[in-house]
């Protein structure tokens, strides 16, 4: 997402109590109370629920972690020939180069003596989404600053709205770095290997997330509070739930892995609520809203589950070539795909529609 311009109207997306949790606020308790029960995991009650949140968490990805990525294609191709043609690389050109690349990893799957050559192809490709998973989360957070910056009439010049921005991008670099000292990685059964970066790559990028986390908190926070302006809560709350999600040193593992996509996916939707409920057959039909949400959910499911989950059976995938390929292929392509449309959908300077839905009452 994108910083906002102008003097805006409206001064909340959903509601300034809902903003808050839905932004981070959200996520933060979550992380508290994870961190103070992972103390009490020997009890039961709670080693139990650390037992079911795998489960919890795939059932809850049904509603909020799909959808978000359905919305993406909604918002974008929703928007008319003109948007897709001007922005012909993300919506036409990425999606066709994603299938190609997919289809010559199950010729090699399939083809005798290549299999190898398959999975360094879907290794790259994992490294890839993970590579730009975290440039997503961080773009994600800043524009839930920016945005709120602009509901509030907060004061940011550019050298603090860039020293926001770089200390965002400074905690992907931290994550991504503590991810890849590890060689090798597994994901829906395929082992591949990570970039392996060297430990003096981690703790230089350690260095820079903590200068990074003490020069906003001086130049930005702290001398706009000497000048006077006092932000609003929600203004924060996406920078401090970026940085328990991601940075390493307040990882808790369970948290990092099964919720964080979630609350990443709650924040998103806000957005699509505040955009979506600007169209008035949305706006003034319940039944035309319900089956919005409940198409969501339902394209989700099949594209993530249903759809890849029963050609890999058909096929007989995870037998033959110990993997489950189209399971990886549809995470892969809708992950990889989803943060290029989003690299546009969200530029309020660039975009009339978007500046609307998000500053007009």
């Amino acid at each position: 997402m994108s910083s906002a311009t102008g003097a805006p109207r409206a001064n909340h997306l959903v509601s300034r109590t809902f903003d808050f949790w839905l932004l981070g606020g959200a996520s933060l308790l979550a992380y508290a109370v994870m961190v103070l029960a992972a103390g009490f995991r020997d009890l039961y009650g709670v080693s139990n629920q650390f037992g079911n949140l795998a489960v919890t968490m795939a059932m809850m990805s049904l509603f909020v972690n799909y959808p978000h990525f359905l919305a993406s294609y909604r918002l974008a191709y929703g928007r008319g020939r003109a948007f897709i043609v001007k922005h012909w690389f993300q919506t036409v050109l990425a999606p066709c180069l994603l299938i190609n690349f997919l289809v010559a990893a199950y010729w090699f799957a399939n083809e005798p003596g290549s299999k190898p050559m398959c999975e360094k192809m879907l290794g790259a490709a994992i490294n890839f989404m993970y590579f730009t998973v975290g440039w997503h989360y961080s773009k994600q957070a800043f524009g839930c600053m920016m945005v709120y910056a602009a509901y509030d009439r907060y004061p940011l010049d550019r050298v603090q709205r860039e020293s926001v921005r770089y200390s965002l991008l400074s905690i992907w670099w931290y994550n991504y770095a503590y991810s890849n000292l590890a060689p090798t990685g597994s994901f829906w059964s395929l082992t591949y290997s990570t970039w392996q970066v060297p430990f003096s790559f981690y703790y230089a990028f350690r260095a820079v997330f903590f200068l990074g986390v003490a020069w906003v908190f001086y130049r930005v926070l702290y001398r706009n509070w000497k000048a006077g302006h006092r932000p609003h809560p929600t203004l924060w709350i996406p920078y401090l739930a970026m940085a328990v999600w991601f940075a390493p040193c307040f990882r808790q593992p369970d948290y990092f892995f099964y919720m964080v996509p979630f609350f990443h996916s709650l924040q998103y939707l806000a957005f699509v609520y505040r955009v979506e409920r600007v169209r008035p057959s949305l706006r003034e039909s319940a039944t035309r809203a319900t089956m919005l949400v409940l198409g969501l959910c339902f394209s989700g499911w099949m594209a993530f589950e249903l759809v890849p989950g029963n050609l890999d059976k058909v096929f007989d995938n995870v037998r033959t070539f110990g993997f489950s390929f189209f399971l990886i292929a549809a995470n892969l392509f809708i992950n990889i795909h989803h943060y290029f449309l989003d690299n546009v959908l969200w530029r309020v300077r660039d975009d009339e529609t978007v500046r609307n839905a998000l500053f007009s009452d």
